[in-house]
């Protein structure tokens, strides 16, 4: 099963075909608000470099945000149009999820909880809280469970440090730039954070066991950032 996942939420633009989880070509840019510039010669790339037909794609996933408003929407589109021309689905995926799972390899079990910080500008994080099983799985926390800080909504880089719980945690994503030298509270370790961004390759793999477990069905709902995105 051939797939494309295409990863818009922040300045890069990345995007992989993929076959079931395996990764066959990958093209990654920096281009700052410029994604539409660039989304069509980079697909005909990726097809080239796999030696696969356009016609052979079986879904099509993108990023369903939060993130960069802009490139959102591009992403978005440009992957919903291409499905609908090739009658293929299109599955969304949280950028929160992608992160976790690559922070969740490089901590390596390391800690405990896992927060996920994207970059919602004037100085404010969307964050997202996960806990990581003993074999370092990272399970999402819903705000009922994680409280305010972590709803996905924008907020101070204090108040998401002030809402850690106890114990070694680990902070990935582009939002870390925000943290400067803020402390944790009492009780918590904070590990040195990382900053990372969501990789296509990553989305798509996730895409790909979304829609084997009977997921994943359309959607066009996305998520800007800027309201409460957890229940």
């Amino acid at each position: 099963m051939i797939h494309l996942s295409v990863e818009t939420s922040t300045e890069w633009v990345d995007l992989a075909l993929l076959k079931e989880s395996a990764t066959l070509s990958r093209i990654t840019a920096f281009r700052p608000g410029r994604a539409s510039e660039i989304l069509v010669t980079a697909l005909e790339s990726l097809f080239v470099c796999a030696g696969v037909a356009r016609d052979s794609l079986s879904f099509v996933s993108s990023s369903r945000g939060p993130g960069t408003y802009t490139s959102i929407r591009v992403g978005h589109l440009f992957s919903r149009g291409l499905a609908y021309a090739l009658k293929v689905p299109h599955l969304t995926i949280s950028p929160f999820e992608v992160l976790a799972r690559q922070g969740a390899l490089l901590l390596s079990g390391r800690a405990n909880y896992l927060v996920v910080l994207l970059d919602a500008r004037r100085g404010e994080v969307n964050a997202a809280l996960f806990q990581l099983t003993e074999g370092g799985t990272p399970v999402s926390l819903p705000s009922s469970q994680s409280g305010g800080a972590f709803s996905g909504r924008a907020i101070s880089p204090r108040d998401v440090l002030d809402g850690l719980p106890p114990g070694d945690v680990g902070m990935v994503g582009p939002g870390v730039v925000h943290l400067g030298s803020m402390a944790p509270p009492a009780g918590t370790v904070l590990l040195p954070p990382v900053l990372l961004y969501p990789a296509a390759s990553v989305m798509g793999a996730l895409a790909f066991s979304e829609k084997e477990s009977g997921g994943g069905e359309d959607s066009s709902d996305l998520l800007y950032g800027r309201d409460s995105v957890f229940s």
